[in-house]
């Protein structure tokens, strides 16, 4: 049984691995440093998520074909919370997408530094000699009280609270709902699902833990198709999440999005294998309930 799930997953990921590079090498042009169809600006910062979120893609694929799907999950979550964020800065006016990118790669890091500076400090003060170079590197990271100052004069507590959840998870998820936009709907609520399941696997909490367990105690036929369809979930959500953010760099682009019809053509295939396995879990998990 091992040996059969290794090599479905295995097949499955290599061919996703190929399908999220497609997409990379179209988005390319776009996102390469010589493109001028962006603000340069935006093109930098949407191109460090885009590729990064292409790394993560493939270290998710790498670990279903090792039979790792829970872990897969926990990277998985990570790109989606990237492709939400990527799909929320990528749409708007030219001015608009600059001003997100701007709240992105410098506001939010400004506010996050005077956290991150404020654990420093006090974790220095409990060590026995904080001026060893052992904790250079934190204390690097503390921040002088005139750069304190600077940041708080910019911005209100209340503002850094307003724009902290205007970019949390939940915010992003109020705002792309409230826009109407049909094509998102899916991806939204599939989101909103896979964020509040996966939480409870990166916490380790009670119901994570339970989870894991409650799969081992399963008789073998069930095991392989849960194991299968667990697997071919994220292989899609991997899949989907690459073509979305191609989709909304190509619309931020003002260029032709034709391209991702031809890569659901060429990649019918998977799909088709990947719903096989979540038809064949929902039978033999629920098919004599009713």
């Amino acid at each position: 049984m091992t040996s059969e799930i290794l090599k479905l997953c295995s097949t499955w990921s290599s061919a996703a691995s190929h399908l999220v590079g497609d997409c990379f090498d179209h988005a390319r042009p776009f996102i390469d440093s010589d493109y001028k169809g962006l603000d340069p600006y935006v093109r930098f910062v949407n191109a460090q998520l885009f590729v990064d979120c292409q790394f993560t893609s493939e270290s998710v694929l790498l670990l279903i074909g090792e039979g790792k799907e829970w872990d897969a999950d926990l990277l998985n979550r990570s790109v989606m919370e990237g492709t939400l964020k990527y799909v929320y800065m990528m749409q708007g006016e030219p001015h608009e997408l600059r001003q997100k990118v701007a709240e992105y790669w410098e506001t939010l890091p400004g506010f996050s530094s005077m956290k991150t500076s404020d654990r420093v400090e006090r974790f220095l003060a409990e060590v026995p000699e904080p001026k060893s170079l052992e904790w250079k590197s934190l204390r690097d990271l503390v921040l002088t009280e005139d750069e304190k100052a600077d940041m708080k004069q910019d911005f209100s507590r209340k503002q850094r609270s307003i724009l902290e959840q205007k970019w949390s998870f939940s915010g992003i998820i109020k705002e792309l709902f409230m826009s109407g936009r049909d094509d998102l709907k899916l991806f939204i609520h599939s989101a909103a699902y896979g964020y509040g399941s996966s939480s409870h696997l990166i916490h380790k909490d009670g119901d994570g833990v339970g989870m894991v367990w409650e799969r081992c105690t399963r008789d073998a036929e069930r095991q392989m198709a849960v194991k299968l369809g667990h697997s071919a979930r994220i292989v899609s959500d991997v899949c989907v999440f690459a073509k979305i953010r191609l989709l909304y760099l190509l619309k931020a682009c003002q260029e032709e999005t034709a391209y991702i019809t031809h890569i659901d053509e060429r990649y019918r295939w998977l799909n088709e294998e990947l719903n096989k396995a979540a038809s064949r879990f929902n039978q033999i998990e629920y098919g004599d309930k009713g």
